[in-house]
């Protein structure tokens, strides 16, 4: 006979504190976290309560990521001005983002029994002086989007502005205390490739490698012809500094090469207005979309995706975006971490910005080798980045 008493018993019960809750779905670091949760929620094993301040005054979407097994406390957006964090130990965004409400709701939930405490980004770390005196008997597990200790500081030194420079290696050395407090106390750590796996193995011997989830609709099989554009698709969120860096690099050094080629640029994604009127001039071969909640019509109307970041770290998630929209990727070597070498073997790799260019140029109108870098790429990411091969990994590393 179905106990129900004992059923729950078994499940383990989590708590996933999330300085920003992953919704909506906009930015890398939203994608990472709901396809870890939703692939948590498929097994079937665990109890889930995820607790974060929201992106925005819209309130969150009942139920949480879809998914009505999983309890969300949502608390308002950040007001605080992050400029205080200047006399603070933490980092900006965790100063930031450890609003008052946000440790009231904390506070209560940690009063009761968990099996798991999640701190999911370095950002959500501002808590640590209140889940210590109060896990109990939890293990905590640390979900670390990138090396903080390691990129942070390669950020720093990208930009011009010696006074930006200055104020973000200050930040970065409070991010590099702050993480290494998290592995401290820190009994799993849940990261996005290898490289990552390699500097936190160091420090907590359970290291598990959780690549991110495909959320979206995968499009139907289909080819690139000649009445498709001669244009090229680049998605991003812009919102943070070393975006808008990464993003300022690229325009300077690649769009004067493809409009004299004939080639355009799309750009899907938040981009601040002072950058965008920045390159008002290029607009016939420049175009900023904004935002799309669906990408698929503007995907169709290109030839192939941008994975072209200099620096920033992580696994890039517009990757999955590309490959399931059917799109051949071209990008930087150093830029495409956490795929495997058959995975960068079907696509169009550089080590430079200019041959990065100069490999678009070559190849943008051999329609043969795009379909067939499009399809190898659909085929071998769909084998490796589906909720269900998440679950297992995630069964692993939590239950």
């Amino acid at each position: 006979m179905f106990d129900l008493g004992r059923e729950l018993e078994l499940l383990k019960r989590i708590l996933w504190i999330s300085g920003r809750l992953p919704s909506p779905l906009f930015s890398g670091d939203a994608l990472y976290s709901a396809g870890l949760i939703k692939s948590l929620a498929l097994t079937n094993e665990a109890e889930v309560t995820v607790v974060g301040s929201r992106r925005s005054e819209q309130a969150i979407e009942k139920p949480f990521l879809g998914l009505p097994q999983i309890n969300c406390v949502d608390t308002p957006p950040s007001h605080v001005s992050a400029a205080l964090s200047l006399a603070s130990s933490l980092p900006k965004d965790a100063y930031f983002l450890a609003t008052p409400a946000l440790r009231m709701k904390l506070l209560e939930l940690l009063e009761q029994s968990w099996d798991w405490i999640v701190i999911d980004h370095a950002y959500s770390s501002g808590f640590l002086d209140l889940i210590l005196p109060r896990r109990q008997s939890a293990s905590i597990c640390y979900v670390a989007h990138n090396a903080e200790g390691l990129i942070r500081s390669e950020i720093a030194r990208n930009f011009d502005s010696l006074a930006r420079r200055l104020l973000m290696r200050y930040d970065a050395r409070k991010y590099r205390n702050q993480e290494d407090k998290i592995l401290k106390i820190g009994d799993a750590v849940i990261c996005i490739t290898d490289k990552d796996a390699s500097y936190f193995g160091r420090s907590v011997k359970r290291t598990y490698v959780l690549p991110p989830v495909f959320l979206g609709q995968a499009t139907p099989p289909r080819s690139l012809t000649a009445d498709t554009p001669r244009a090229l698709l680049l998605l991003g969120s812009f919102d943070w500094v070393a975006k808008q860096r990464n993003l300022d690099i690229l325009i300077d050094s690649l769009l004067s090469q493809l409009k004299l080629n004939g080639i355009s640029l799309n750009v899907v994604g938040g981009v601040p207005e002072s950058l965008r009127d920045r390159y008002a001039s290029f607009k016939s071969h420049l175009v900023f979309h904004g935002r799309l909640p669906d990408i698929s019509e503007i995907a169709s109307k290109c030839r192939a995706g941008l994975v072209p970041e200099l620096f920033g770290g992580g696994f890039k998630l517009k990757m999955l975006d590309y490959a399931f929209a059917r799109l051949p990727i071209f990008g930087l070597k150093r830029a495409i971490a956490g795929t495997t070498k058959e995975e960068q073997s079907a696509m169009f790799l550089t080590d430079s910005v200019t041959e990065l260019g100069a490999k678009i140029v070559e190849n943008i109108d051999n329609l043969d080798l795009l379909n067939k870098s499009q399809s190898r790429l659909f085929a071998l990411f769909a084998d490796r980045f589906g909720l269900e091969c998440s679950a297992v990994r995630i069964r692993q590393a939590l239950l």
